[in-house]
């Protein structure tokens, strides 16, 4: 898996997905009734969004297990003049040992059931009482459409699947929408899409 993104990264002379934030970040970055600071970013990729977050002054860690792709993310962080921390490392294990965090973005990363339930476990232990997880990916209906995803339905989003694998957390948001992706080249065209915002309310 590591080596599949590593080498689609290296081959894209263009960001894979494109260069604007997820409607997920640009939804909650100025909401004054949460606080977003810090932000942990899981599965981030070449930086999009953990940039645009850490573009208001926020304090932004990211992680993602390509090489490839967090060098193209530190080299734009450069070129931009944006402050984000990164590291290569796997989901399921990373913790900053120094502190917790405010929130959490998940966001396009589609993992079989037992990655995700770990993933979903050490979120947990990386986010303070009361902090927010939001996740975007594709729902399960992105088997009717071509725009991207994976095309095996047990990666997609299922709403309950996921409110029972957060059993530490409080639904606050959930929505299933149809819109057209722009992401270039990685996701382009109409596409089904769920979007969901959690509280952590259990230690």
């Amino acid at each position: 898996m590591k080596y599949k993104w590593n080498y689609k990264y290296a081959q894209s002379t263009q960001p894979l997905f494109g260069e604007n934030p997820s409607l997920i970040c640009q939804e909650y970055k100025n909401l004054p009734a949460i606080d977003l600071s810090p932000s942990l970013f899981i599965g981030d990729g070449e930086g999009r969004n953990s940039r645009f977050i850490a573009n208001s002054n926020i304090d932004v860690t990211a992680i993602d297990f390509s090489e490839v792709a967090t060098k193209k993310a530190l080299d734009e962080d450069k070129k931009l003049g944006i402050q984000v921390k990164r590291y290569i490392a796997d989901a399921k294990y990373w913790n900053d040992k120094n502190k917790k965090f405010q929130s959490c973005f998940m966001i396009f990363l589609h993992v079989p059931e037992k990655e995700r339930q770990a993933i979903f476990s050490n979120i947990k232990k990386n986010l303070h009482m009361g902090g927010s997880l939001f996740i975007e990916g594709f729902s399960v209906q992105q088997m009717l459409y071509h725009s991207g995803g994976p095309r095996d339905p047990n990666l997609l989003y299922d709403t309950q699947t996921i409110i029972k694998e957060l059993s530490s957390f409080t639904l606050i948001k959930s929505i299933i929408t149809e819109e057209f992706l722009n992401d270039a080249p990685g996701h382009v065209g109409l596409a089904s899409i769920n979007r969901l915002h959690f509280t952590k309310t259990i230690p």
